[in-house]
């Protein structure tokens, strides 16, 4: 079957675009949200966010395992937009596109994946997208 579903979550967060872009690029920062987990998780990231760059981010529940993510940057706008793909041991050549709109309370904050496999995925994805974007409006709020 062709990988052609796909997925959209959003969240305003109380922030400005710069500063979130920031948060999407600055692999420390990436490191204190960008997991999918529940409380316990963490996550490891190395990020080189320009176009052709690539990036690995390791997600680690609490019994000590590990699931890794890699992908590379096909674009990269400052304080707009950011795509890249995206492979984990569930997905091979997925594709995620995040822009960044002004909005009043802040900036929306729009993640659309593309070419998931099946609608297992498509929920999986939406659930593990969900806690991520939570987790960086949680990060935004104490910077």
């Amino acid at each position: 079957m062709a990988n052609d579903k796909s997925l959209t979550v959003s969240k305003t967060i109380n922030a400005d675009k710069a500063t979130i872009f920031k948060a999407l690029t600055d692999e420390e920062i990436m490191a204190k949200w960008f997991c999918a987990g529940p409380d316990g998780w963490s996550s490891t990231v190395k990020s080189d966010t320009k176009l052709g760059g690539s990036y690995q981010v390791d997600m680690h529940n609490g019994e000590g395992e590990t699931y890794t993510h890699t992908g590379t940057y096909k674009e990269v706008t400052p304080n707009d937009k950011i795509v890249f793909s995206w492979n984990s041991q569930a997905v091979d050549d997925t594709l995620v596109t995040i822009t960044l709109t002004e909005t009043e309370g802040g900036t929306e904050v729009k993640l659309v994946h593309e070419f998931l496999p099946n609608d297992q995925m498509v929920e999986n994805h939406t659930n593990g997208w969900t806690v991520i974007l939570e987790r960086l409006s949680g990060v935004m709020a104490v910077s």
